[in-house]
C-alpha cells in the first residue's frame, strides 16, 4: 500500500504584527464559493469550499488531511473575515516533508529570534525548494513514484527522480485487470475514471445520473469488483485474471472517459513484475538484461527515490537562497549599479539574484545534483 502521510495548512494573521483573532474562523473558499482545497496536477478537490479550519493559537488557524504520495503541491483559497470585512486569498502548499530546509534553520542560520515573519519564511523556503528542484530538474525529498515508459528494446531506462532508494515494481506488460459494464436502459452515457487514489464511476442521464467514487486503498482487486457490484445502479464488474485478485487496487492504472454503457470497458494494471534487474541508484538508472520490449507506455516502474535526510550541503544552499530572497524583500535586487548625479542605474544581467531567478554563485554549487545524466 502507498505511503499515507499528514499535510497540515496553517494560517496565521496579525494585526500590526500582532497575532490576532477573526471574526469567526475562516474557511477553503474563492469568492464564487467553488474552490477549497485541490492538487494542482490534475485538479482533483481534496476538500470542499466552505471547510473551516481549527482554531489551534491566538490568530492561528489549521487544517490537516492525508495524501499519497506526498510529492503533490496543492492549490487552495483562504476566506477570512476581520471587523467586518471580507477577504479572500489564494495560496500553494507542497506536500508533507517535501522542503529541502525548514523555517527553523533558516532562523537560526539568520539569527532571527522574532515570530513576525514565520508565515514569510514558510513561504521563501516553500520558493527556495521549488526553485531549486525545477532548475535540478528532481524532486529531493525520499517520496514513492510510478512512471510510465515506452519500451525501446534497450536494456537501460534512466528514470526520473534520482537517487533511487528501492524498486517496488518493475513490469514491462500490461493486462486487462477489470471488466466493468453498465445497463442504465434511460442513460445516454456511462464511463469510468480512474486516478492516483479513486476510482469514478459516471452515469449521465436517467434514473442513476450521478457519480460514485471508490478510494483504491481500501481495496484488493477482487474487493473492489464487489464494491463495484454492491453500487447497484445497473453497474456489473468482473476479475478478468483470478491471479490478480490479491493485488492492491491502487496498482490499476490512470484512464479517463472508459466507456461503458452497454459497452465491456476495461482497466488495466502492469504484468507481472520483472524480477531480473539491476538498479544503479546514484544514476537513476535500471539495467534489464532481457530488455525494455517495445511499444506505447507497457513499461511501468513504481519506486522509492530521493533523500531520506538531506544533504548538509543541499542544505545549505536552500539557506542560501531563501536568504536572497528575504534580504531581497525590501530592494530591489535587479539593480547592479546606481549614481546620484545625472540619475542613471545598470541592471544585474541575470536579474541580481534576486526572487526572479537563481544566483550564479548558487547555480555552480548545485552542479553535482542537476539531472544531466547518460546511460552507459
Amino acid at each position: 500500500m502507498a505511503e499515507l502521510r499528514t499535510v497540515t495548512i496553517t494560517e496565521r494573521f496579525t494585526i500590526d504584527d500582532v497575532l490576532t483573532d477573526l471574526d469567526d474562523v475562516p474557511t477553503f473558499s474563492n469568492l464564487a464559493g467553488t474552490l477549497g482545497i485541490w492538487r494542482v496536477s490534475d485538479a482533483e478537490e481534496i476538500a470542499a469550499a466552505t471547510t473551516a479550519l481549527t482554531k489551534t493559537a491566538t490568530g492561528t488557524y489549521t487544517y490537516s488531511f492525508t495524501e499519497s504520495p506526498n510529492n503533490y503541491t496543492y492549490g487552495y483559497w483562504i476566506k477570512w473575515v476581520y471587523d467586518g470585512n471580507t477577504e479572500y486569498a489564494e495560496h500553494t502548499k507542497r506536500g508533507s516533508s517535501a522542503a529541502i530546509t525548514t523555517r527553523a534553520k533558516y532562523k537560526a542560520y539568520a539569527g532571527i529570534t522574532a515570530t513576525t515573519d514565520d508565515s514569510l519564511i514558510d513561504d521563501l523556503v516553500n520558493r527556495a525548494t521549488n526553485a531549486i528542484e525545477q532548475y535540478c530538474d528532481v524532486n529531493f525529498t525520499y517520496d514513492t513514484y510510478r512512471e510510465r515508459y515506452d519500451g525501446d528494446g534497450s536494456t537501460d531506462l534512466l528514470l526520473k527522480q534520482f537517487p533511487i532508494g528501492e524498486i517496488k515494481l518493475l513490469s514491462t506488460g500490461l493486462t486487462d485487470a477489470i471488466r466493468i459494464t453498465n445497463t442504465s436502459s434511460d442513460a445516454y452515457h456511462a464511463y469510468i475514471r480512474v486516478t492516483p487514489t479513486t476510482m469514478v464511476l459516471n452515469i449521465q442521464g436517467g434514473a442513476n445520473d450521478g457519480s460514485d467514487s471508490l478510494t483504491l486503498t481500501d481495496y484488493t482487486l477482487t474487493t473492489l469488483v464487489t464494491a463495484i457490484n454492491a453500487l447497484g445502479k445497473s453497474w456489473a464488474a468482473t476479475l478478468q485474471l483470478s491471479t490478480y485478485g490479491v493485488w492492491n487496487a491502487e496498482e490499476i492504472l490512470e484512464c479517463s472517459g472508459v466507456e461503458c454503457r452497454d459497452n465491456y470497458g476495461y482497466v488495466q494494471c502492469p504484468y507481472e513484475p520483472e524480477t531480473d534487474f539491476k538498479i544503479y541508484e546514484k544514476q537513476g538508472r535500471v539495467h534489464l538484461p532481457v530488455g525494455f520490449s517495445s511499444g506505447h507506455q507497457n513499461v511501468t516502474v513504481r519506486y522509492a527515490a530521493g533523500y531520506s535526510v538531506m544533504p548538509d550541503d543541499l542544505i545549505q544552499i536552500c539557506l542560501d537562497l531563501v536568504n536572497v530572497y528575504y534580504k531581497s524583500r525590501k530592494t530591489d535586487s535587479t539593480v547592479r549599479a546606481e549614481k546620484l548625479g545625472d540619475h542613471s542605474i545598470a541592471y544585474a544581467a541575470e536579474g541580481g539574484g534576486g526572487a526572479r531567478d537563481i544566483p550564479q554563485h548558487i547555480r555552480r554549487r548545485l552542479a553535482p545534483y542537476k539531472k544531466h545524466r547518460e546511460a552507459v
